[in-house]
């Protein structure tokens, strides 16, 4: 209940206001510091739209350079690049919850984050909504569809509607597979 949740320009802002806590080189430039914020905060979203945690893009970073290490290096710069991207992925986690603030993508992430740590809270959700119908299932990106799934629990009552031809969000992160599967 003590966290606010920012707009996307309080969340640009609350980023530039910390932009020297994040260990960044080449995404900020001495000429335009403030070149990549969006970009990047576009980038930690899509993350949480395909349910990737902070820990989890850095494995998957730290991997990707021992598997480039044992080849030729050559995506050693893509690769910094990424390895970049993950420790300001953490430390904006960090930042956030020291800050008592959150974004748009925190409210899929942190339900999908509490019913996992906390099953009683769970289960007293999937007692509540015994029955789940959602419409526009199509424009669903992976993280929503990990939550219906949750919410479903063992009943499995659940209802999608969608339509693969109106299928408009992709840019977003909505995933028409969700309805296929």
């Amino acid at each position: 209940p003590g966290y606010k949740l920012m707009t996307e320009a309080e969340t640009i802002l609350f980023f530039r206001k910390n932009l020297f806590a994040f260990e960044l080189k080449y995404f900020r430039p001495l000429g335009n510091p403030t070149k990549f914020i969006s970009g990047m905060l576009q980038h930690f979203s899509r993350l949480k739209d395909e349910d990737v945690n902070p820990s989890q893009y850095l494995v998957w970073v730290n991997a990707e350079c021992r598997m480039s290490n044992a080849e030729l290096n050559e995506n050693k710069e893509e690769l910094e690049k990424y390895q970049e991207l993950a420790k300001a992925y953490r430390i904006y986690e960090e930042l956030k919850v020291k800050e008592g603030v959150a974004d748009y993508a925190d409210l899929i992430s942190g339900a999908l984050k509490l019913f996992r740590t906390r099953k009683q809270i769970l289960a007293r959700y999937q007692q509540q909504f015994k029955y789940l119908l959602i419409d526009e299932f199509q424009d669903t990106n992976f993280a929503q569809n990990e939550l219906a799934i949750l919410l479903a629990g063992e009943r499995q009552n659940i209802t999608v509607v969608g339509d693969d031809d109106q299928a408009i969000y992709r840019w977003r992160g909505a995933a028409v597979s969700n309805i296929i599967q």
